[in-house]
């Protein structure tokens, strides 16, 4: 036989080799058992939840619910009184009335439509809550878009709107409470944006310009800069085609970040007190800088101020409250109590005294486990819109409500002293007592 003829048997030979070897392969392959079916994660309350944005960076989140008649539809910027001049108090909430009053008759074309419209300003957000039948989704939307996207701040709703809020603040003295408690957030924040009020003062609101409400539209109302989020019997694709209509054309712009230098530290008890001769009472406000809702030692402080809650029921300290607000900057966390003159010394000692425990006392386990179960209830309790709110508001994960329960169970008492120690050191308490306090003096 030729060499060549030995050649090609010898290849024919390799390649049948190779064609068994792999056919065996393929066949041991084939009787190996089936991959098991991955199972679907379980079903959340918020499984259903859609998102989706448009060109220009607005955030539609919805969740379609077929029994409920109303759709209830959640406007939302991330700009809110933080974003206030520091000699321009309450702008954010007048821009926002301005932009309203430019159609003064809003409300009632919203009833006429069987709809109804609300809006308002808090320290981090301006927001818009619109309920409205699923068939009138269309026209309320162009009603408002209009007001926020097409108009701009015209120069008779502006001076509408400065003189609507100077005959409110003339009108509407401020109870002693309240301004305790403006009192206390100044005396803790000082020029920081979180130690003033919404609404402004008369002084503030006068030396207003149109220009000055202009300028924080032109940064603030952008698509980029907003959400909604809506629920009820309408699918998501519907919502979207309302949105693509009306506010499509929102401008996108550049994000201002709330880059705020930090309050001034306050190293020693820094005691404030404001004579309020004709108090029938004594208004005490105290605390320190708590964190922002981002902050990772967030939930440490919210049970901190439970077991602080729950140490002063227990020794018959009634009347005071303990308040943590989520905020997007470091939030107050404070008491708030009303005292007769003569008791006001000894319960502000008490509460002082409890707070300051927090750092040095320990946290048993029937007290961390009240604490842990209060908390967790009052999550369990909020009302799905208010989670999807916080998460756009406040730029959380999106299953941050799915992992809270674990996030406070993991938490031990050891954490919450070094939290404690961690709100103490940073800063000494500051305390507000509002009231007839100068007949008091040898006592504070």
């Amino acid at each position: 036989m030729s060499f060549s003829k030995l050649l090609s048997s010898a290849l024919f030979a390799a390649v049948l080799a190779g064609l068994c070897a792999s056919s065996a392969r393929a066949q041991k392959k084939d009787n190996k058992a089936p991959l098991a079916p991955v199972a679907p994660a379980p079903a959340t309350p918020f499984s259903d939840v859609r998102r989706d944005n448009l060109l220009n960076g607005f955030q539609v989140i919805s969740l379609e619910r077929v029994s409920e008649p109303l759709l209830k539809c959640e406007i939302v910027l991330r700009a809110g009184a933080l974003f206030d001049l520091t000699d321009k108090t309450g702008l954010a909430t007048l821009t926002q009335a301005a932009l309203m009053a430019v159609n003064p008759r809003v409300k009632d074309e919203f009833e006429s439509l069987n709809a109804k419209l609300a809006w308002g300003v808090t320290t981090d957000t301006t927001w818009f809550h619109i309920e409205s039948p699923p068939g009138n989704f269309d026209a309320v939307m162009e009603i408002l878009a209009r007001l926020l996207i097409v108009e701009t701040v015209r120069t008779d709703a502006f001076k509408r709107a400065q003189q609507d809020t100077l005959d409110k603040l003339k009108a509407a003295q401020p109870t002693l409470a309240e301004r305790a408690d403006e009192a206390f957030l100044r005396a803790l924040y000082g020029v920081h944006p979180y130690g003033h009020n919404l609404i402004g003062s008369t002084p503030t609101i006068t030396a207003m310009k149109q220009g000055d409400l202009y300028d924080f539209h032109k940064r603030f109302y952008m698509g980029n800069n907003a959400f909604a989020v809506v629920t009820g019997p309408v699918k998501h694709e519907r919502i979207m085609r309302t949105f693509k209509t009306f506010f499509g054309g929102w401008i996108k712009g550049a994000i201002v970040q709330p880059t705020f230098r930090a309050p001034a530290r306050v190293e020693q008890l820094n005691f404030v007190k404001l004579e309020a001769a004709e108090a029938a009472m004594v208004e005490l406000r105290g605390g320190v800088l708590g964190v922002r809702l981002t902050d990772g030692d967030y939930l440490a402080v919210e049970l901190l101020a439970r077991v602080l809650a729950a140490r002063l029921n227990r020794a018959g300290v009634a009347g005071v409250t303990i308040h943590h607000p989520a905020r997007v900057l470091a939030a107050p966390f404070y008491f708030t109590a009303t005292a007769a003159a003569d008791q006001a010394q000894a319960l502000s000692r008490q509460v002082t005294d409890a707070f300051a425990a927090l750092a040095t006392a320990e946290i048993t386990a029937d007290e961390l486990a009240a604490a842990k179960a209060a908390l967790t209830g009052e999550f369990a309790a909020h009302p799905i819109e208010q989670s999807l709110r916080d998460i756009e508001a406040f730029k959380l994960a999106k299953n941050w409500p799915l992992t809270l329960n674990k996030s406070i169970s993991d938490l031990t008492a050891v954490e919450l002293r070094r939290v404690a120690k961690r709100l103490f050191e940073a800063n000494a308490l500051t305390v507000v007592a509002l009231g007839r306090v100068n007949e008091l003096k040898s006592q504070f």
